[in-house]
Order: structure tokens, then C-alpha cells, then sequence
């Protein structure tokens, strides 16, 4: 078998991937001692993330350094790589061990999805390997998962579609991107607009959602109505029901109200009929990474990106989940397999053993929850067997391990039911009135949620009753009210329905055309949290958990149109489409790449077009041009914000290269923080810094150096 080269994609899963194994660290790499796996040892290498990137413009070119119209659309052939500057000791590491003679094969152990399967094997095609490559796939990191994960490997040639397809999405994004990008800039500056105006083929289709949405609450004009009530006594008990026609709920006419409760006045209702009915509601689905999102973000107000950190930390850290990244809520036969040996373990825990008294449905067959056709790279969210860290995890990471617990517990638990009632009184044939009720008659699964958090808490989960009345049966008008009401808009998104937009986009076509797969997809399940924080702050606010469309948001679906290509949630739909099958073997990278270029060229003629019509107010440019915050430490100018950095105003002027990153090592550089440097020459302290290439974090000042004319850390 010969010495194994393990390329792992980040430290952290490396010393995961390593901890079964006898082993020691040794500068760069961690080697391995002989043993039933590694007979011949093995050493285990990491990368930091991508170490690669594709060229930028200026590096194909060197006149393209300059952002010009003339020169778009920038269509590279052939697509070339370069080394990330702070990468490149991460580099040098695999280039000096997949030389060395000894090593005799390669294992991809990069994340099990496909942005994985690029990172490593973009940098064994970078460096020229001949070596024989195997695939490493797993989605738990406990030791039993990963010595069965390399006791399962296949030929990483298996996995090439998936290679293929990363290499698409990333090509595409790059052509959309640095295009209409380049094109928005530039035709938007020549009107005096002077921003960065970032656009991709993703989040320009969100921002069309989110801008509709504005629209409708902009526009919407709220009407009053009338809720007309009787409270009438029968026999054994008293009901209120409320008035109701086939078309309306409400009453939207004052007078037509006040002439509904002048003729009930001193009537009669009597019973016209009554429906009863057994409702079954079956435990949830099993979560993926997007319905977890959305539902922590409902429950608790999480981001979706906070979501992520917090699994990835479970996962990475505390090996008490599966790998978090999937977009599946269904289990393989296999892994449903192993659910029994999870629940043991589980009642192990005195938060858990409590409510497994009753968990005694056994799912393997039960579709519902295990359907191998339905999960693509991975499985839904499940605990793993390993429970030994669970007392070590945070108050927020115990919230999402929660969750996916008690989706697995309630899984086996029996259904919820409960009965329902509903009456139509009528009042001398000319007006009726509904009244519902409902009783729980087996809570089932239901008893494992708070009732204060349950999303259902104020409509299953009630508890009443309707009286027990006969058809035909006449009662006596106690009393009635009429009560003034208002429409209003549809509510505003909150973080955890962008989410749920991205998962299942099929609602917002707008396009007059049918599709066969209703549901369309926005990005995947690992990059639709990276797509929100792009468009945060810059397209969009967040407050309260409520999303609302900022100046910038407006300019650029505006200035794209409502319904050009990028903003189509058709169009996105279908490239994503196309990545599967590209993935699923069906479709090629070239031919992917040709339509996006033929896309890319429309979209650019289009904008040039309507570029002739845009006519941008004083108001809107002041509003979402550069802000001054303050004067440049280094020449005296004004120092503005852009989008990723400050910058001295006198770059033009004097060639004043002054900036502060908006995010450094990591970690988002506040406002206040920003004015205290410029005010006292030094910052806070701030923590949370990431060492360059290394697990584990710093903290530091952030202060200015005259004599080298630069910010640098400065330590307590």
C-alpha cells in the first residue's frame, strides 16, 4: 500500500479526521504511526480553505485593471488559477508531499459536498499530481464514523462529475459576476452614482423577491372592515360565531354592517349545520440545513449564518451532530439503520431520557423519513452516537442540538390528533354565522415541545370545545358586537424566510411560462447564508428580524429591470437545474459555460440600454454614495466608507493609498472602533482575530504606525 498523503480542507477537520489514529504533530503536517489502517503510516496535510482562486481581470490583462465598458463582456480562455497571497505556505505543503517518493497515495478528504471535492482536487490538477487518488466521505467525525469512512474508500475518479460541476458554478459566478458588476459600476458612475454595485446570478434573484415584497407593502392601501359576533345560548352551552358569506369574512361596508346587526336584533339563530372531524397531524420531517435555519430563526431569532456556525461547532468541535451542509431532510436505509443504537445513547442524557418512554415507532420503512432517492450527498441533520461532549456545548448550540434531537424523537412518536367542530347558525335564512372549536385526543408527538415556542401554539394546540348542539336546533341571541378592523400589507421577510425562499423559489416566478420542477432552488444549502451576508447592509437591513429594502437594493433591481435575467428566479432556477446535471453526469461544463457567456452579453447589451434612461436624484445619490467619517491619518483628506474599506478621498488626487479593512482576520472592524482610531491613533481591544493558516484566535489593538504608515496589531 505505501506511506498515504490525507489532504484534509481546513486544520480543524484534520485533527478530527486524525484523532482515531496514533499520531503526533510534526511542523507542518501530522504524521501517523503504522497501524490497521495505515500499515505503511500516512500523514495528514490541511488546507486553509481555498488556497487557489481564478484570475481576476487585470491578471489576464493588464489594461483591464481599469473597470471601462469597452471592455466587457471578459470572457477568459482558458480560465486560469492563482495562488491566494496568505496561502501560499498551504500550498507549498501539498506541492512538497505530493513529490515526495514515498507517498504513494492521495486521499481527498475534503468536506463531503461539492465545494470539498473542488477545493482539493483544484489543487491536485494545480499541481500536476499522477498519483493515485482515492475519496475519503463522511458525515460525522466521530471515531467510529471516520475509521468506517476510511475503511469505505473509493476512487476519487467516482466523484469527477461533482468536480465538474464545482468547477461550473465557480466559472459562472465568476462570468456573471465580475460582468455585470464591471457593467452597473460604470454605466451608474457616468450618472454620478459612484458605487460599487456587486451583482451574481443568486442574490440579484433574492434582491427581485425582496424588492417585489417592498413594493407590495408600498403600495398597499389598507381598507377597514367590519367582524360582526352573536353570543347565543343553547341548550347545553353558549356559542359565538362570527358572520360570514361564500366570498367575504369581513364586512367592508359601515352601513351593510350596521343593517346586518339591525335585522339580527331580538332573532332567533338556529343550527343549519354541523361537520365534525378526526385531523391526523404526523410528526415533523427530519431537519436539513435550510429548515433549520428557518426554524431557529423563527424560534430564536438566529441568523442563517449564525445557525451554520453554531452546527459547524457541534459538528467540528463536539462530534454531536452529522455533517451540517445538507440540503436533504431524509435518511438512507443505512443511516436509519443506526437510529436505534442513537436513541440509546440518547436516554443516557437526563434531558432526553424523559421523553423516550413513548418513542416506540420504529420509521425504517416509514417513507416519510427514509428514502434513499432523495438524498443526494447527504442525509438529514441526526446527533450522532457520541454523546461524551454534550455537558461542554454552549447555551446556543444546546438550542439547535435540541432541535435536532427531539426531530428524531418525535419521529418515533405516535401522531398527534385531535378532533374539530365546526357550526354555520343562520338567522332567519338571510345571514350565517361560523363557529369552530377543536379538542386534542391524542397530543402524541406534540407533548415533546414547549407550547410557548411551538410555531402551531395558537391554533392546534388549543384546547375548546364547541357545545353539544343538534341540526335544526334554536337557541337564544344573548348578546352581539361589532368590531372595526384593518387590512394590512403582507408582512415583511424575516431572515429565516429568505431561507425558505432560496429552498424552494417555485412561488416567485413571475415569468408566464410553465416549468417542470416546481421547485426551483436558489444556491444550495452550504452558500445560501453566504449569499444573505452579501447582500446585507449594502441591498438590505435587518432589524428586529425583519427585512427591509435599502436605497441601494432599489437602485440595482431597478437599474437590471424586474424582469431581466438576473432578477428571474426562472432563470437561476434552470442554471442550478443544469448544475445537477452536470453533477448526475448528464450535461457538460462547456456547454454550462456557453449559455452563461450568451446570458452574460445579453444582460450587459440590456443594461447599456437602459442606462440611457436612468435618471438618479440628488437625494438617492447622497444616500447610497460614499459617506465621509472622518479625516485620513496619513495625508489629511477625507476618509470615506465603500463597501469593503475605508479610503482617503485623495487616491485620485495624490495617489493616497490610506485604508482600513472593514473586516480583518476575521473580524467585523465596528464604527467605533473606526472613530477611535482616526481620533486617538489606536482602537479598542478586539477579540476574536483568526491566526493566519492556524485553529484558535487573538486579540489585540488595532493602531496606527506613522513611520511605516500603515495600521497594525499592537498587543496587551
Amino acid at each position: 500500500m505505501g506511506k498515504v498523503l490525507v489532504c484534509c480542507e481546513k486544520p480543524i477537520q484534520m485533527n478530527q479526521l486524525v484523532a482515531p489514529f496514533p499520531h503526533k504533530k510534526v511542523g507542518d503536517h501530522i504524521l501517523v504511526e503504522p497501524c490497521k489502517i495505515f500499515p505503511d503510516s500516512a500523514v495528514f496535510i490541511s488546507a486553509v480553505g481555498h488556497i487557489l482562486e481564478l484570475y481576476n481581470p487585470g491578471d489576464y490583462d493588464e489594461s483591464l485593471k481599469s473597470w471601462e465598458i469597452k471592455d466587457l463582456p471578459i470572457v477568459p480562455r482558458p480560465f486560469k488559477l492563482k495562488v491566494i497571497p496568505s496561502k501560499t505556505r498551504s500550498l507549498q505543503t501539498f506541492r512538497k508531499f505530493l513529490k515526495d517518493p514515498s507517498i504513494k497515495e492521495i486521499i481527498n478528504a475534503g468536506d463531503s459536498a461539492m465545494e470539498g471535492q473542488l477545493l482539493i482536487d483544484e489543487i491536485l490538477y494545480y499541481l500536476g499530481n499522477k498519483k493515485l487518488v482515492k475519496r475519503l466521505w463522511t458525515s460525522s467525525l466521530t471515531k467510529n464514523g471516520v475509521e468506517t469512512a476510511f475503511k469505505s474508500l473509493k476512487s476519487n475518479k467516482e466523484y469527477n462529475n461533482l468536480y465538474q460541476a464545482g468547477i461550473a458554478r465557480q466559472r459562472a459566478d465568476w462570468l456573471i459576476g465580475i460582468n455585470t458588476t464591471r457593467a452597473l459600476t460604470t454605466l451608474m458612475g457616468e450618472k454620478g452614482l459612484n458605487i460599487t454595485m456587486n451583482a451574481g446570478r443568486v442574490q440579484t434573484s433574492l434582491m427581485g423577491i425582496v424588492y417585489q415584497r417592498e413594493l407590495e407593502i408600498e403600495t398597499f392601501e389598507s381598507e377597514s372592515y367590519w367582524d360582526f359576533y352573536i353570543f347565543t345560548q343553547f341548550k347545553n352551552g353558549t356559542i359565538t360565531a362570527k358572520w360570514f358569506n361564500d366570498k367575504e369574512s369581513h364586512i367592508f361596508n359601515k352601513e351593510a354592517a350596521l343593517l346586518v346587526r339591525d335585522f339580527c336584533q331580538n332573532k332567533s339563530p338556529k343550527v343549519y349545520s354541523i361537520e365534525e372531524k378526526e385531523h391526523i397531524v404526523k410528526p415533523p420531517q427530519l431537519f436539513s440545513l435550510s429548515t433549520l435555519q428557518s426554524k431557529a430563526n423563527k424560534l430564536y431569532k438566529f441568523s442563517s449564518d449564525r445557525v451554520l456556525k453554531l452546527l459547524q461547532s457541534l459538528y467540528e468541535k463536539w462530534k454531536l451532530v452529522s455533517y451540517p451542509r445538507t440540503d436533504s431532510c431524509y435518511l438512507t436505509a443505512e443511516e436509519a439503520a443506526t437510529l436505534p443504537d442513537i436513541l440509546r445513547k440518547l436516554n443516557e442524557l437526563d434531558d432526553y431520557k424523559p421523553l423516550l418512554n413513548d418513542a416506540m415507532k420504529d420509521i425504517a420503512e416509514d417513507k416519510r423519513y427514509v428514502d434513499s432517492s432523495k438524498v443526494s450527498d447527504h442525509f438529514a441533520l441526526l446527533p450522532t452516537e457520541d454523546i461524551s461532549n454534550y455537558s461542554f456545548i454552549s447555551s446556543e448550540e444546546r438550542l439547535i442540538y435540541d432541535l435536532i434531537v427531539k426531530s428524531v424523537i418525535a419521529a418515533h412518536y405516535p401522531d398527534h390528533i385531535y378532533q374539530s367542530r365546526e357550526m354555520i347558525l343562520s338567522i332567519d335564512d338571510q345571514f350565517t354565522f361560523k363557529a369552530n372549536g377543536k379538542v386534542i385526543t391524542q397530543n402524541g408527538w406534540k407533548q415533546l415541545y414547549n407550547k410557548s415556542l411551538d410555531e402551531q401554539k395558537d391554533t392546534e394546540l388549543e384546547m375548546k370545545m364547541l357545545p353539544l348542539v343538534h341540526e335544526g336546533e334554536t337557541g337564544i341571541l344573548l348578546s352581539h358586537s361589532l368590531e372595526e378592523g384593518y387590512t394590512k400589507p403582507k408582512p415583511r421577510f424575516t431572515d429565516g424566510d429568505l431561507i425558505k425562499i432560496m429552498s424552494n423559489a417555485g412561488n416567485w416566478v413571475r415569468e408566464k411560462e410553465d416549468f417542470k420542477n416546481k421547485e426551483l432552488v436558489l444556491g444550495t444549502a452550504a452558500t445560501r447564508h453566504e449569499i444573505i451576508n452579501k447582500v446585507k447592509d449594502k441591498y438590505i437591513s435587518v432589524q428586529d428580524n425583519q427585512v427591509y429594502l435599502l436605497p441601494a437594493g432599489r437602485v440595482l433591481i431597478e437599474a437590471l429591470g424586474a424582469n431581466s435575467y438576473l432578477t428571474s428566479v426562472l432563470t437561476t432556477g434552470r442554471m442550478e437545474r443544469y448544475l445537477d446535471d452536470i453533477k448526475n453526469g448528464k450535461a457538460s461544463v462547456d456547454d454550462f459555460l456557453k449559455r452563461t457567456e450568451k446570458m452574460s452579453l445579453i444582460v450587459l447589451n440590456e443594461l447599456k440600454e437602459k442606462s440611457k434612461t436612468w435618471n438618479f436624484s440628488e437625494q438617492l445619490i447622497q444616500d447610497i454614495g460614499p459617506k465621509e467619517i472622518g479625516r485620513c491619518l496619513s495625508c489629511g483628506g477625507t476618509l470615506l466608507e465603500r463597501d469593503k474599506f475605508y479610503g482617503c478621498s485623495n487616491y485620485s488626487a495624490n495617489n493616497c493609498t490610506f485604508s482600513i479593512p472593514k473586516q480583518k482576520a476575521g473580524v467585523t472592524i465596528t464604527k467605533v472602533n473606526i472613530e477611535k482610531l482616526l481620533t486617538n491613533g489606536t482602537t479598542s481591544l478586539i477579540k476574536g482575530f483568526k491566526k493566519n493558516g492556524k485553529d484558535g484566535t487573538f486579540s489585540a489593538f488595532l493602531v496606527w504606525d506613522s513611520i511605516k504608515q500603515s495600521i497594525v496589531y499592537k498587543f496587551q
